[in-house]
């Protein structure tokens, strides 16, 4: 056969296949049209076509995973604002338990309303102003927890190791999210980013990843004293968020090297995030551990994952969440509306999956495992202990108008036992350090 035919031949099958497809699209559309059509004209009530469309558009996306999901107004806007940072609600990071179809709390961020009213990482939401969830679509779950700031909502939990659930009240808020703590306030009401049992230690604690989660992480490691013996990061109960956030916290750590790694469809790279060459803000012979339990997902994943691959901490607590994915934001009606869907996985330095898919296996290859001798799984009475002794301790009392009323003021004997109380997990971490400085 002559060339030329042979490519007429090869141009002409491409087009047919293009022209196929999209014929099939279009099929598929024709069809959403007339449905919406045949709705909206015999249906035996008026049906607006805003509901009907993003009912259709919820339905496009409940067969993809629980982190893929069609966001319409209002909630849109108020997701804008949660990754940046401020947004209004009660302040908690929740998970969809699809064995279970159960909410589960994530992380209760520092200071919102469900933080101060007692809402705890491992709750599991059994209903929301009460009504029962009863597995329900997540995104409709979510959907109630939002309101007008200034409104209240109620949610029955059940915390971790109690049968028994509990309602919980609280009053929804317009919030600014800290995402970067330390362990007990300072002058002034600001934060001491160094161990109050220890100071030669520095600690900092990231809640999760937003807009300016690298800013104030590396405003914090400036204001630990240069003769510190050792620096703790705690991950412990942080969901992630933005992944520019971690990528730029990692870079304060090592100066060369692949930070995390993104696949697509097919196991196909997709982008190779690699450190800077401009030198470290972190001293490279100081001992650092990070730590991570169950709730640590995501972006804090890949932060303590690209350390310990690189061999500039150690990882200390209990195997981590095992939320590898990205998801991608395609705006849709000028910006009004959006679709969020999984398009890549994470894989750490070393070449491991960081998700941990359905099928998954606890003996698979997914997550953050503490490195050896500092592992340590906490049961639930103690991982409650360390929850409320952590609020206790985050409590600032340089904010009484009388210094002294804050200083004499009686607190309960729960409250003694649990201020006096030593997070085993923690207490791990500085020993590691301290031996590490040996």
């Amino acid at each position: 056969m002559p060339r030329g035919n042979l490519i007429v031949i090869c141009v002409a099958f491409v087009v047919a296949m293009i022209c196929y497809q999209s014929a099939a699209q279009s099929r598929y559309a024709l069809m959403f049209q007339q449905g919406m059509r045949t709705i909206s004209d015999f249906y035996v009530r008026p049906v607006e076509n805003e509901d009907l469309f993003n009912a259709a558009m919820e339905g496009l996306t409940a067969p993809l995973d629980q982190n893929s999901v069609y966001i319409a107004p209002p909630r849109y806007s108020n997701f804008r604002r949660e990754l940046g940072q401020e947004f209004g609600g009660i302040g908690v990071h929740v998970d969809f338990d699809e064995e279970t179809r159960e909410m589960v709390i994530i992380t209760p961020l520092a200071g919102a309303p469900a933080y101060e009213a007692g809402i705890q990482a491992g709750d599991i939401v059994l209903a929301i102003d009460g009504v029962d969830l009863n597995g329900e679509d997540f995104d409709k779950s979510l959907e109630r927890l939002h309101g007008e700031t200034g409104t209240p909502v109620t949610l029955t939990v059940r915390h971790i190791g109690q049968e028994d659930p509990v309602d919980i009240t609280m009053t929804r808020a317009n919030i600014m999210v800290e995402s970067v703590m330390g362990d007990t306030h300072g002058e002034g009401g600001k934060w001491d980013f160094h161990l109050a049992s220890n100071p030669k230690i520095g600690y900092i604690r990231v809640d999760s990843f937003g807009d300016r989660t690298a800013e104030d992480f590396e405003f914090a490691l400036e204001q630990i004293d240069e003769e510190a013996e050792g620096l703790i990061i705690d991950m412990r109960g942080n969901a992630g968020g933005y992944l520019t956030a971690a990528i730029q916290m990692v870079d304060m750590f090592i100066d060369q090297g692949d930070i995390v790694t993104t696949r697509t469809r097919n196991n196909r790279i997709r982008d190779v995030y690699e450190a800077s060459s401009g030198g470290t803000i972190v001293p490279s012979d100081l001992p650092v551990v990070v730590m991570v339990n169950r709730f640590s997902a995501s972006a804090s994943e890949i932060f303590a994952a690209a350390l310990q691959d690189h061999g500039r901490a150690t990882v200390v607590g209990e195997r981590s969440f095992g939320k590898g994915t990205v998801q991608s934001i395609f705006p849709l009606d000028g910006d009004r509306r959006a679709m969020k869907i999984t398009t890549a996985t994470y894989w750490r330095p070393n070449g491991s999956n960081i998700h941990r898919f359905p099928d998954s296996k606890e003996e698979d290859d997914w997550g953050v495992t503490p490195d050896e001798g500092g592992e340590m799984e906490l049961d639930d009475e103690t991982l409650t202990k360390v929850i409320k002794a952590r609020r206790l301790h985050d409590v600032d009392r340089t904010n009484f108008s009388n210094p002294d009323e804050a200083n004499e003021r009686e607190i309960s004997d729960e409250e003694k036992e649990l201020l006096d109380f030593e997070d085993p997990q923690l207490q791990l971490a500085i020993e590691l350090i301290e031996e590490a400085k040996k």
